[in-house]
């Protein structure tokens, strides 16, 4: 069996549950995250290590794979540092080498499920209509755009919605604030190509629509009648755009299309099916094995300048208030 070492920066949520019976094993590949001594892959999650890491594997199958959206000044590890890599599947291309291929981030799901109970699971009640899980975190742009959408809703329009997250109600687990709606609102904080996250699949995973704002090419990924995209730079359109599609019961033309959304997340684009589609489709070689060092993360004195002015514009954007 193929054995694949995750190296990642993050330690929840359990990233095994989403496999079946949280083994860790997805079509004959079995992962790990313990530091073995010897495998087949090693899968870096992000490029952001204070100390290297030793694996004994193939060179050509030492990978990253980014998962936070491009800011710079911010997230320069997605742009530099990849020497060591043979393949960076990342929605930024830093440049046209080779080993830049285009990838959806394949983020983890939020909800507090696993996948052999979200697979066996029929469409939930639904009572309720509207929600939005909304964090506080202020640290790059999108984050104030999406702070200042939250407030036009609270402030600003009628919309009758339920709030929760840090910015509003602390909610133990999404599921909650999801599942018992037919709609919820899902805002990246960036909006680029091929970047989606776990706001966008919690949502499909609940069998719930998402009024949604971010990746610009997601039609290529899901059908479009899934989803429901809004503008968060036109406020009051975009609340107009949800009111009318909740009056002409939308959720429940929807359905057909936001089945097949979810079947894409538990068995196409979330990290086991789609890692192991890559292996699949690069068929790589996992003989001739060599010690090899996977060195910390430095930045460069280019970033380093870049995080200087990152801290001063948000510094000033923080004083503003915008």
């Amino acid at each position: 069996m193929t054995l694949v070492r995750i190296i990642k920066n993050w330690d929840w949520p359990d990233l095994m549950r989403q496999t079946p019976g949280q083994r860790g094993i997805w079509d004959n590949v079995q992962f790990t995250v313990d530091p073995v001594e010897e495998c087949d892959f090693v899968i870096m999650l992000n490029n952001t290590m204070k100390v290297g890491s030793m694996v004994r594997c193939p060179k050509e199958n030492i990978w990253a794979l980014m998962q936070e959206p491009y800011v710079k000044g911010f997230t320069d590890w997605m742009a530099e540092g990849h020497e060591h890599f043979f393949h960076v599947y990342t929605h930024h291309m830093p440049s046209n080498h080779s080993r830049y291929i285009v990838s959806q981030p394949a983020l983890p799901w939020h909800i507090n499920k696993s996948f052999d109970q979200l697979s066996g699971m029929d469409v939930p009640a639904k009572p309720k209509t509207l929600s939005w899980i909304v964090g506080n975190a202020l640290s790059i742009p999108g984050h104030f755009k999406r702070l200042s959408f939250l407030q036009f809703i609270q402030n600003k329009s009628s919309v009758d919605i339920d709030l929760f997250g840090r910015a509003v109600r602390v909610i133990e687990d999404k599921w909650d604030g999801l599942a018992p709606y037919k709609y919820s609102l899902a805002v990246e904080n960036s909006c680029s190509p091929d970047y989606w996250t776990e706001k966008l699949a919690d949502c499909f995973l609940s069998w719930t629509v998402p009024f949604y704002y971010g990746c610009t090419n997601l039609e290529e990924y899901f059908p479009e009648e899934s989803f429901i995209r809004i503008n968060i730079d036109h406020p009051e359109i975009a609340v107009d755009q949800i009111q009318s599609a909740i009056q002409n019961n939308e959720w429940e033309k929807r359905l057909p299309a936001l089945k097949t959304a979810r079947e894409l997340i538990l068995n196409k684009y979330q990290f086991f099916p789609h890692v192991v589609k890559q292996i699949e489709s690069h068929q790589a070689n996992c003989e001739n094995k060599t010690t090899n060092l996977i060195p910390p993360y430095k930045k460069s004195i280019k970033t380093h300048l870049n995080r200087r002015l990152f801290k001063i514009r948000m510094g000033m954007r923080m004083m503003l208030g915008k």
